[in-house]
């Protein structure tokens, strides 16, 4: 990899961070939102909840807010997702780096 080279893939990693911080604060503010929204309906669930035992309470108040929670973990999925991209290209950044440094010592010797 040529000296020209690291550097468009060093800046093509940056943008890439970049976007990827943007993702990762709308997927956090999606998790926020669901987060809200499973709670609201948890506490409206146990409300209405029929009488009986408490775990038919439990049960009942499961079934009435699966959507909110089936939102939340996609939320949370999108949210680690974007995370990850992040520390990979993070790591690839690093990588890079290192090999330009390495690059650097070995023209400083010559």
């Amino acid at each position: 990899m040529t000296l020209t080279e690291m550097i468009n893939e060093t800046e093509r990693l940056s943008r890439l961070i970049d976007a990827g911080i943007s993702s990762l604060v709308e997927a956090s503010t999606s998790m926020a939102h669901a987060e809200h929204a499973l709670r609201k309906a948890t506490a409206l669930a146990w409300a209405e909840a029929p009488s009986g035992t408490v775990p038919l309470k439990e049960a009942w108040v499961e079934s009435a807010t699966a959507d909110e929670k089936l939102a939340l973990d996609i939320a949370e999925s999108s949210r680690y997702n974007a995370l990850e991209a992040v520390r990979s290209r993070r790591a690839q950044l690093s990588a890079i780096q290192s090999i330009m440094a390495a690059h650097r010592a070995e023209a400083e010797l010559t």
